[in-house]
């Protein structure tokens, strides 16, 4: 009898590890930790050239993140995947954040913009060039600020001083 409860409980025990190891490993996020998730994808999303996040999301106990994207799904999957391996899922995104992105006013890459805190040349607005990038008014060296823009965000930015040139 007690070599039978003795292996009921090994087996028992055994289980109960296995069981919690595999809930560690798959425990979705939450809370601070959720919100830290979403928005490192939100930022990952922000700068490529041919596609850009529009929302993340997911439903309570999800491990994986519902990705919105504009623009080119099989880049922004490979990229998303690479940095957040198995941790996301791409989708297109609505019709109105396509309309939005077309136009090219991308609130996101505004803000980054806004933030440069560079010593040669500053950002003093931004804002939707006639050709659907984003305009960068820039106060300081001019040509310097149009390389590092050009280096960070390619074919995102036009740059122009005081004059509009």
């Amino acid at each position: 009898m007690n070599g039978t409860t003795g292996r009921v409980l090994t087996t028992l025990g055994v289980l109960a590890l296995a069981c919690g190891a595999a809930a560690a490993t798959d425990t979705p996020p939450r809370g601070q930790d959720l919100a830290d998730l979403q928005m490192a994808i939100h930022r990952a999303g922000t700068g490529p050239a041919t596609w850009h996040v529009t929302t993340v999301s997911a439903h309570p106990g999800d491990s994986v993140q519902k990705v919105e994207v504009v623009g080119d799904l099989d880049d922004a999957r490979r990229a998303l995947e690479r940095q957040f391996p198995g941790r996301t899922t791409v989708v297109r995104g609505h019709a109105g954040q396509d309309l939005l992105w077309d136009r090219g006013q991308d609130h996101a890459l505004e803000q980054a913009l806004l933030a440069v805190d560079r010593s040669d040349w500053q950002v003093f607005e931004t804002g939707v060039a006639p050709d659907g990038r984003t305009s960068v008014g820039v106060v300081g060296d001019l040509a310097a600020a149009r390389t590092f823009l050009d280096t960070r965000y390619p074919g995102r930015t036009v740059v122009h001083g005081n004059g509009g040139d």
